[in-house]
C-alpha cells in the first residue's frame, strides 16, 4: 500500500468524478490534496468532498494574481486537507456561494467581497465584514493596485473604550 494511498484515492476520485472540472489534482504531501476547480462548478465540487469526509470548510482564502482574483476553499476531514483553487477574472469578479454546502462560509464571503470586490452570488445580504459598515464600498484593500491614497476623506466614527 503506497505511503499516500488516501490521498490518492480522493485525488483520483475528483479527476473521475469532475473530469474537465476538476485539472491539476495533485497530492501535496501527507494528508494533504491539491486542485484546481471550474469556478461554476465549486459547489459541487465541495459538496462531493464533503460527502467523502471533509466536513470542515477551515476557511477561503482570497488572492489577487494580476488579471484574475481567485479563492482558495481549504477543508478538512479524517486528519487531512483538500485545498480547492478557483479564479475569476478582474473586469468581472463572481464566485458562486457555497452556503448552501457549508453555512459557516458566511464571513468567509463576505471578506472576499469586502476586501477584494468579489461578488458572491447567492450570498444574503447582511453587515460587511471586517470592514466598517460606512467604510467606503468602492474600496477593496486586498487588491493589488489599492493603497490607502485611494481613500476618499472618509472620518471613521470614533468609539469609546469601555
Amino acid at each position: 500500500m503506497s505511503e499516500f494511498a488516501k490521498e490518492e484515492k480522493i485525488k483520483a476520485g475528483l479527476e473521475a468524478k469532475f473530469p474537465g472540472v476538476v485539472t491539476n489534482a495533485s497530492v501535496q504531501r501527507k494528508n494533504r490534496v491539491w486542485a484546481e476547480a471550474a469556478t461554476e462548478k465549486l459547489p459541487e465540487v465541495l459538496e462531493w468532498l464533503k460527502a467523502e469526509g471533509f466536513i470542515y470548510l477551515s476557511t477561503i482564502t482570497g488572492f489577487d494574481e494580476g488579471e484574475n482574483f481567485g479563492a482558495f476553499y481549504h477543508l478538512s476531514g479524517h486528519g487531512m486537507v483538500a485545498s480547492i483553487k478557483v479564479k475569476t477574472p478582474k473586469t468581472n469578479p463572481a464566485l458562486p456561494s457555497v452556503l448552501p454546502v457549508f453555512p459557516v462560509a458566511t464571513s468567509y464571503e463576505r471578506e472576499l467581497e469586502d476586501m477584494f470586490g468579489i461578488k458572491v452570488q447567492g450570498l444574503p445580504p447582511g453587515r460587511r465584514y471586517p470592514l466598517p459598515d460606512d467604510f467606503p464600498t468602492d474600496q477593496y484593500p486586498l487588491r493589488k493596485d489599492w493603497t490607502d491614497a485611494n481613500l476618499p476623506a472618509w472620518d471613521a466614527p470614533a468609539k469609546e473604550a469601555k
